[in-house]
């Protein structure tokens, strides 16, 4: 029972660190893209102000709307938060719930009332915006899925925590160093990111979770913003531990990749929206090379 107790509060400790270094996280990146553009750009902090702005705003509703267009953006951050408290690499747990596979059904399911969201608010740029994440998400899941059972072969589990690169041994391998490359590629389209989508923009042809993210305001837009930036913080730091074959601590390491993507924003373009089964396409083809050289 004492374990138990301490394996949920060293997970929950986990998980409110890596909330609080969330919006730090998204700021790096915002700032890394602006001096790329010989821009001085906003504080790394700046998140944390929007955040604080959000939250205290109203939330306007409007009668149409039903109970799921309220709960999805708690959903949404509630699932981002368990995702965190199950990352390893962090720090030494043993929570059993630990698994792959519910880690990436637990994202799919804050996916999920997010897109039901879209549909519920009746909108047309709603609608749009939930129509082109579920394409992309079914683009997705197969090359999250592939890249899991990847690392359970190498390590014969499908735990999280038995999944974590073993130093003591030779790590520095082809089908590791192909896994990081295409994980990395997953995380620019799980989250978002440009070329897949534009997390700064609002224009129509472009948009694709801000469309569904239009029609809210004050703290269930906070909920979903700050959902948004965890999860990106949680999969950098899964990335880290469990795909890049660099023997530094693993926040140095999800740190780097926060830069990687920040210059891989400002020199690429946002891709049309059927390139990017292409795009995912060359993750699914370096997996499949790396479980054939496993």
């Amino acid at each position: 029972m004492d374990f138990v107790l301490t394996s949920v509060g060293t997970n929950l400790l986990q998980g409110l660190l890596l909330l609080i270094l969330a919006p730090l996280f998204g700021g790096i990146i915002n700032k890394v893209k602006a001096r790329m553009q010989k821009r001085q750009g906003a504080s790394v902090f700046q998140e944390y102000f929007d955040l604080w702005k959000w939250w205290r705003k109203p939330s306007i509703l409007t009668p149409y709307t039903g109970k799921v267009f309220v709960l999805a953006p708690i959903i949404y951050f509630v699932t981002a938060f368990m995702a965190a408290m199950m990352v390893p690499g962090l720090m030494k747990t043993g929570f059993s719930y630990g698994d792959a596979f519910i880690f990436v059904y637990i994202m799919a399911l804050g996916r999920f009332f997010l897109t039901l969201s879209s549909m519920d608010a009746a909108t047309a740029f709603g609608g749009m915006g939930g129509s082109r994440e579920i394409y992309i998400s079914v683009l997705v899941e197969p090359a999250v899925m592939l890249a899991i059972l990847i690392n359970s072969l190498r390590y014969g589990s499908t735990t999280l925590a038995n999944m974590v690169i073993d130093y003591n041994s030779f790590y520095f391998t082809v089908p590791a160093v192909l896994t990081a490359f295409a994980f990395f590629l997953v995380i620019v389209a799980e989250n978002g990111r440009l070329p897949v989508d534009n997390p700064d923009t609002n224009l129509e042809l472009t948009m694709i979770e801000e469309c569904m993210t239009l029609e809210y305001s004050g703290r269930l837009l906070t909920f979903i913003h700050l959902g948004t930036m965890l999860k990106l913080l949680v999969f950098l730091v899964l990335f880290g531990s469990l795909y890049l074959p660099i023997d530094i601590p693993v926040l140095v390491k999800a740190l780097m990749g926060a830069v990687l993507i920040g210059v891989v924003e400002t020199l690429n373009n946002k891709m049309r929206l059927f390139k990017v089964r292409i795009f995912l396409s060359a993750a699914v083809l370096l997996l499949a090379v790396a479980v054939i050289a496993q």
